[in-house]
């Protein structure tokens, strides 16, 4: 008899791969009774609770699987390289506590899937109503802060300040043809100095555009930091749907193929695994 297939390193081999697929599958489930205890801050079966279990279970979903390909695998050494085996009750059997182990765990990624995906939409909503409600806050405070007396002596403050900063240029023409020329001195600034020239009337005319344009110019900033953070919370919640119900959906499938499958197969042959 070949060395391969000698009943002691059969029974070495089988027992290696059993001993490191108890050790996949008890390391997956000592960690998943960690999981299912919340911090403090985080009430049990709260929403961000179940959003973390998920997502701690599907990362490491692959390992008890792995477990699962050990103990298999080493049923099936023992079974064709070990000599002939006794038959055993299910109850004893390791291939049949691990194919039902499979199969609920394929139940429980399975019924994980749509709760997943429910509570990142509701969260994607609160994030969203969340984001409303801040621009509408900010709206607010625009508009009170234009519609104050404070505000008002601000800027006519501001305005009496560049009027005089425009007549000193314009009063010297050396300053005044120093500021044209000068890459530090801005552009629409440039502009209205030279409008201020050719019509004295310039300045009041800028500044009343500047004032009217201020709020629709602080309103539409909101506007868009609220379109920005919008995009961004959907395509956060596109990402964790995809990334989290893709993977949650194959292990559902590959748990529940391994675990029924096998279980047919145990209890048609209890004996054998071929």
């Amino acid at each position: 008899m070949k060395a391969t297939n000698s009943p002691a390193l059969s029974s070495l081999t089988s027992r290696t791969l059993k001993v490191v697929g108890v050790i996949f599958c008890s390391s997956f489930l000592l960690n998943s009774i960690v999981f299912f205890l919340p911090e403090s801050s985080m009430p049990i079966f709260s929403r961000a609770w179940q959003m973390t279990l998920t997502s701690q279970l599907v990362d490491r979903g692959i390992i008890p699987m792995i477990g699962i390909a050990f103990l298999v695998t080493s049923s099936w050494v023992e079974s064709n390289y070990g000599g002939p085996q006794e038959k055993r009750p299910l109850v004893l059997d390791l291939r049949f506590w691990a194919m039902l182990f499979a199969s609920i765990l394929g139940l429980v990624y399975l019924i994980m899937l749509p709760l997943q995906l429910g509570n990142t939409n509701q969260e994607l909503q609160d994030n969203l109503n969340q984001i409303t409600q801040q621009a509408t806050q900010a709206e607010a405070q625009v508009n009170n802060q234009l519609s104050s007396p404070q505000y008002r002596e601000q800027i006519t403050q501001q305005q009496n300040q560049l009027k005089s900063q425009l007549s000193g240029i314009l009063s010297d023409d050396k300053k005044y043809q120093e500021a044209l020329v000068s890459p530090q001195v801005p552009e629409p600034f440039k502009k209205l100095l030279k409008d201020s020239k050719a019509n004295p009337k310039a300045v009041d005319q800028f500044l009343a555009q500047q004032a009217e344009a201020l709020p629709t110019q602080l309103l539409g900033e909101i506007k868009t930091k609220k379109d920005q953070l919008e995009k961004e919370a959907r395509a956060k919640s596109r990402n964790i749907s995809w990334q989290i119900g893709t993977t949650c959906l194959l292990l559902a499938i590959g748990y529940i193929i391994i675990g029924w499958t096998g279980l047919k197969s145990i209890v048609m042959q209890p004996t054998r695994w071929e």
